[in-house]
């Protein structure tokens, strides 16, 4: 049985996988504010990606930070995990500003999201550097 690591939590990894949740939830509820049969989510290609990614990383991260909390840390998979989700989350933010300036959408729910998908892209590059030793946890 594992046992609870709740130092885990004091850690600059355990931060960013809180920080990492509590802005994929932002992004869900503002990405699907109004869900119209999914069309809100997913309908428009480059919104469907950034939302796509996101609910899918921010079910990862959950069992993740669970794992982490059991002290069942699979580093070399988080290694990898965080390096691809660095790559998405830059492309995802990528889209979604080519999406409002090609329809010329400045919503406010889109610029917080578009904000919080570079954050994203920040914490899981910062999370790379931890897992490679290049920045202290």
């Amino acid at each position: 049985m594992a046992n609870l690591n709740t130092g885990y939590l004091s850690t600059n990894r355990g931060v960013i996988k809180i920080l990492q949740a509590i802005a994929g939830f932002i992004m869900c509820s503002l990405l699907c504010a109004n869900w119209y049969g999914g069309r809100s989510c997913f309908g428009e290609g480059r919104l469907g990606y950034a939302s796509g990614l996101n609910f899918v990383v921010l079910i990862i991260n959950i069992v993740l930070f669970i794992l982490n909390l059991l002290n069942l840390a699979v580093w070399k998979l988080e290694r990898i995990y965080s390096i691809i989700c660095t790559i998405l989350f830059a492309v995802a933010t990528g889209l979604l500003l080519w999406y409002m300036i090609q329809h010329e959408n400045y919503h406010s729910t889109l610029v917080v999201t578009a904000i919080l998908l570079f954050v994203q892209t920040l914490l899981f590059l910062w999370d790379v550097k931890i897992l490679q030793g290049e920045s202290p946890n």
